[in-house]
């Protein structure tokens, strides 16, 4: 009889510390996820400057600058603009769609041009992972020149870091 509960015993063992590796890791993991796609977030940034730099060219401003861009919540952005312009809505969305495409965060995602003056949205699209769910209108229509600003709003991506607290918090018994 002792043998077998020394045998329960050196398997209690075994299990606790298997469990204790398989916390471990889970945590490791839920650490690793929060903070590996900084880089890609600098990256997004130089697109989203990118994309202003080529809207000011194509509406024949090769002089005026693009302003910081701005994080005005968790996954969007602002991209404002030095002086007024006018923008043809079919180059807004083309130009964003081909150096959006190098970001891998942005699947899905929302483009807002914002009047300065008011806050009104001029005009606005969104783009989807899945082209059947895009939604663009008012293609060919040429916007008075006016000062605008650009947002964009990405769908979020991943276990974000609060959701990581959660995870972490379900490893303790």
């Amino acid at each position: 009889m002792s043998e077998s509960r020394n045998h329960l015993s050196g398997k209690r063992k075994y299990l606790y510390g298997l469990l204790l590796l398989m916390c471990i890791s889970l945590i490791c993991v839920a650490f690793s996820m929060a903070g590996n796609d900084d880089f890609e977030i600098a990256r997004r940034e130089v697109l989203l400057r990118r994309i202003g730099h080529e809207i000011l060219l194509q509406s024949g401003d090769s002089t005026s600058r693009v302003l910081p861009v701005k994080k005005i919540a968790e996954n969007e952005y602002q991209v404002s603009f030095e002086n007024a312009f006018t923008f043809h809505p079919d180059f807004l969305v083309n130009i964003t769609q081909r150096l959006l495409a190098k970001d891998p965060l942005a699947r899905d995602y929302v483009v807002n041009v914002v009047n300065c003056a008011n806050a009104s949205v001029a005009y606005g699209y969104a783009i989807s992972k899945n082209k059947k769910d895009d939604i663009v209108a008012c293609i060919g229509r040429t916007q008075p020149i006016a000062c605008y600003m650009i947002n964009i709003k990405f769908k979020p991506t991943g276990i974000t870091t609060a959701k990581n607290e959660y995870f972490l918090g379900a490893c303790y018994f």
